[in-house]
């Protein structure tokens, strides 16, 4: 008997296998690569005690209403608060931008600041 047919024989007296690869954990491939190098113990092949499934469905509840709660905030938003809110951001950094702005003239000469070239420059 080949290493495959050994294989299929091992499924056979697992069936918890067959629920995995269903569901999409994993395929048959990965599970008779794993056979195939370490063999018949290796954990993967160890069926796991079932997970309550009412407290899988009570964590999805929670993170659903995690996320509606979110959404409820988002909703309770004012949009006319924000927006006076951000008009008075604004008024405060441009009396900031007005103080820390230099008071010292253009270095620049008006003569620069018209034509840089000029046939009079000769």
């Amino acid at each position: 008997m080949n290493k495959f047919e050994e294989f299929k024989a091992f499924a056979h007296t697992k069936p918890f296998l067959k629920e995995r690869v269903s569901r999409h954990e994993t395929t048959w491939q990965e599970l008779y690569e794993r056979y195939d190098i370490y063999g018949e113990d290796d954990e993967v092949f160890k069926e796991k005690p079932p997970e309550d499934t009412s407290s899988k469905k009570e964590e999805k509840d929670t993170k659903d209403g995690g996320l509606g709660s979110l959404f409820d905030v988002i909703a309770s938003f004012d949009a006319d608060k924000i927006s006076e809110g951000l008009n008075g951001m604004k008024k405060i950094l441009n009396v900031l931008a007005e103080v820390t702005a230099s008071d010292e003239p253009s270095v620049m000469s008006k003569r620069k600041m018209t034509r840089p070239y000029s046939r009079d420059d000769d």
